[in-house]
């Protein structure tokens, strides 16, 4: 009875460990992917390009709302007002009062007549009081507007498309840096993990070779020291492999943030080095003639500098004539009562149209200060296109001999490689033979792990020269 009431406890348990690491394992990304299969990805996700195209966005918004500014405005307008104290309008005396000579006319005709005519004093103090207008007050309507032109209008809007363009180019320069970056996280990658297939070689023959030695020293013919030395080298190596470990992880950590997934990703990389090295478009590029005006940087920069002429231009539209038109439909009514809602009850039309004309006369030279600020701009962006167009320059020059460096270097670690395999094959033929020691057999072994190291480390090195060279170009596909 326990063992089974044991049984139910550890599957319930188990059931319950179960419903709460599988979401999270399903919920996990996996990618197996090739160099180009993570560039792709990257041009989605990363986010130095979703930055880019939240930009792109927002220039095309500021474009459409600038063209909606030329466009018709209409508004609905509406409002209600209550006077709890009407205004009191005041006058002197001598504008409603009764004026001298009439009371001296009617006092001479009630003498003639017998008619009395009483006609109120003139006194030039008095002060009369008056109200207009009712209570509520209230009114709806319909108003529109149409701008007619507008210099900085027009020249803002030719600015805003040219924004719109800086953009464009902008998001390919971007583009063209996440290729880069996650092409050279990729290659780290890739070096971490023939690294570490290196170290683990060449802890498996340092370890063989210590067992040589230790059987030696048993049967007298080595001391304890040799084995000693072993022993530390295996240390070392042994280091040398966790070290190369946490280098891989390190490298897909970079690798996942360069791509914009998400940092417990797990990546598959299904291409190898060698076939990295062996696409030959690099020659094409070589061939190439740089031309800095077709780099996606400068060409965003020309466009900057078309920004800042259009800025000028439009400062000084700032000082043209605006001129635009209105339309106003409107129902009035004013009551004593809050009843507006009285079908019986008369509201009032007014409708009226006309054109609105501005134009700056004078600005106390505020507005040519403005022009000349504008200008001082726009000569900036033409220094920094200059220097722009120059770094590019410098940039293809230099990764242009970086490349043919690391390219010289390769070919010599290639050679030496083929040499120390040379080298080893012929010490292991000898040692079978017994003409030389298991000593100068380690010897070749550590001079061909020497020799795959410098051709691993020099690879890496042609491979970062050579996308710096694509980028340079901005030869991605």
């Amino acid at each position: 009875m326990n063992t089974n009431r044991n049984f139910m406890r550890s599957a319930i348990v188990a059931f319950a460990i179960a419903v709460m690491i599988l979401p999270h394992a399903r919920g996990q990304e996996s990618y197996s992917i090739s160099l180009a299969q993570a560039q792709k990805i990257a041009l989605e996700k990363a986010f130095a390009v979703q930055y880019a195209a939240l930009d792109m966005q927002k220039s095309e918004r500021d474009v459409k709302e600038l063209l909606a500014t030329g466009l018709p405005q209409v508004n609905i307008l509406a409002d209600y007002s209550q006077y709890i104290d009407i205004p009191i309008q005041v006058a002197s005396g001598d504008v409603f009062g009764f004026p001298a000579y009439l009371t001296d006319f009617f006092g001479g005709v009630a003498e003639a007549t017998g008619v009395g005519i009483d006609a109120p004093p003139f006194d030039p103090n008095a002060i009369s009081e008056f109200q207009f207008g009712q209570s509520h007050t209230a009114n709806y309507g319909v108003q529109a507007s149409q701008l007619i032109f507008s210099g900085s209008y027009l020249f803002g809007l030719k600015a805003s498309q040219l924004l719109v363009s800086s953009r464009e180019r902008g998001q390919q320069r971007t583009a063209d840096e996440v290729m880069q970056q996650v092409a050279e996280a990729y290659h780290f990658v890739l070096a971490a993990g023939e690294g570490l297939a290196l170290a683990n070689e060449a802890l498996r023959l340092v370890q063989f070779t210590r067992d040589e030695v230790a059987a030696l020293n048993e049967a007298g013919f080595a001391d304890e020291l040799a084995v000693s030395q072993m022993d530390l080298a295996i240390n070392d190596l042994e280091a040398q492999v966790m070290a190369s470990q946490g280098q891989i992880s390190m490298s897909k950590g970079l690798l996942r943030f360069q791509m914009g997934v998400a940092p417990d990703a797990q990546l598959e990389l299904t291409d190898e080095m060698d076939d990295l090295m062996s696409s030959g478009k690099e020659l094409e590029w070589l061939s190439r003639d740089f031309v800095a005006s077709e780099i996606p940087g400068v060409q965003e920069q020309e466009l900057f500098l078309g920004l800042a002429g259009l800025d000028v231009k439009s400062q000084k539209a700032s000082g043209w004539p605006q001129v635009s038109a209105f339309y106003t439909n409107q129902n009035n009514a004013q009551r004593d009562a809050f009843d507006f809602f009285q079908k019986d009850r008369e509201w009032y039309p007014v409708q009226l149209w006309g054109v609105n004309f501005s134009m700056p006369v004078w600005t106390s030279f505020g507005g040519r200060q403005q022009v000349e600020k504008k200008k001082i701009k726009e000569e900036r962006a033409r220094i920094a296109l200059a220097q722009i167009s120059q770094a590019a320059t410098m940039e293809y020059d230099n990764a242009r001999t970086s490349f043919s460096e690391a390219m010289a270097l390769l070919n010599n670690a290639t050679n030496g490689e083929r040499l120390a395999e040379k080298i080893y094959m012929q010490s292991e033929v000898r040692y079978k033979e017994g003409m030389i020691s298991s000593f100068d057999m380690n010897d070749a072994r550590n001079q061909l792990l020497e020799a795959k190291l410098q051709k691993l480390t020099t690879s890496l090195d042609w491979l970062n020269a050579r996308i710096d060279l694509q980028k340079a170009l901005s030869a991605f596909d």
